[in-house]
């Protein structure tokens, strides 16, 4: 009885600390790398799947899951009985798999075995990254947006910010590989500059998406690409992560925008939410959540539930990688860095 896991994670020997756990937003360590939650996905299945009949009955579950208990205990994720049950997470021997967004860990799908009447501990080791982003000569308007005395990430100036070996690679990959997204002419549709052109400054960056001031004209030009069948009109974000852009302005001002969610057509392809001001505001400046859609499915946290079918298998979204394919074709002459080895940016 009253069996848990208590699930930990280290990054060079010292302790990632779970800071935030949320249903919806994902994980936060306080490592402080990151600037906002992160996507989680854990897989548990038992060896003898028998094992937990008994539970799923106690609970009348009708589907092959299994749901937990989890909060935040000693720095790390506790998992236990659901809603409390002492019984509710027996013990015996689980496969396990544990995914954080753009993290890898050691050992990260493994085999355990949860003693009776017991906490079990396991903690994960962080694979270090070794890769780093080295810039390169900037196009002009890349250089606009980044040199912008408003363009400011965790209190550094951005220019520094991206120099420094402080953020995390995958964030200054992310915020790169969009700049050189939005820096490709529209020309084919007669539609004038860039994108880039409407963007004035980053006042968020993380490794899947950025926070952008534009001016009043990103909205007309956005509607134009529609016009022309290069982008697509969704309306209202449905994914609550968007959200996130509003709850970030003023607390007086940001229930009035209104956001919407433009795609761009073809593959590794732009998503931008534009939040409008009302007419009545006199700053006409329009704030925008920027991502890359790779093609891989989100996930979170709605709910912990262990699968007793196939294991989770979420896709990673990894900004390093996708450098790779922009550095071919139209993104080319905008993908204003290289990617080198730890070593090699220390030379």
């Amino acid at each position: 009885m009253n069996e848990s896991l208590l699930l930990r994670f280290e990054s060079g020997g010292q302790p990632m600390n779970v800071r935030s756990l949320g249903a919806k937003e994902g994980i936060l360590f306080d490592t402080g790398r990151d600037a906002s939650p992160l996507n989680l996905a854990i897989g548990m299945q038992p060896v003898y799947p028998q094992l937990l009949a008994p539970v799923q009955q106690r609970h009348d579950w009708r589907r092959k899951e299994f749901e937990l208990d989890v909060a935040i205990d000693a720095g790390g994720l506790r998992f236990s009985g659901f809603h409390g049950d002492p019984e509710g997470l027996p013990g015996g021997v689980y496969d396990i798999t544990v995914q954080v967004e753009s993290y890898e860990f050691r050992d990260a799908e493994q085999r355990i075995t949860l003693g009776w009447n017991a906490q079990t501990v396991l903690t994960l080791q962080e694979e270090p990254d070794r890769r780093r982003v080295q810039l390169k000569a900037l196009d002009p308007l890349v250089a606009a947006v980044i040199n912008n005395a408003k363009s400011v990430l965790d209190g550094r100036p951005l220019r520094q910010w991206i120099a420094s070996p402080a953020p995390r690679a995958a964030r200054q990959a992310c915020l790169l590989n969009i700049l050189a997204k939005l820096s490709v002419p529209s020309d084919q549709a007669g539609l004038g500059e860039p994108l880039i052109d409407a963007i004035e400054y980053i006042y968020f960056a993380d490794v899947d998406r950025v926070y952008a001031a534009a001016k009043p004209e990103l909205a007309d030009r956005l509607e134009r690409l529609v016009s022309a069948d290069l982008w697509a009109k969704e309306g209202h974000p449905a994914a609550s992560i968007h959200q996130r852009l509003l709850d970030g302005l003023a607390a007086s001002t940001g229930q009035y925008f209104t956001p919407t969610s433009y795609r761009q057509g073809g593959r590794n392809c732009l998503q931008i939410v534009a939040a409008v001001p009302p007419s009545e505001f006199a700053d006409r400046t329009v704030y925008a959540d920027i991502d890359i859609d790779l093609g891989n499915p989100l996930w979170d946290l709605e709910g912990l539930i262990i699968h007793t079918g196939e294991l989770l298998d979420p896709a990673k979204t990894d900004h390093l990688v996708l450098h790779d394919k922009l550095n071919r074709g139209e993104t080319k002459p905008f993908l204003c860095y290289d990617i080198v080895t730890e070593r090699e940016a220390r030379a």
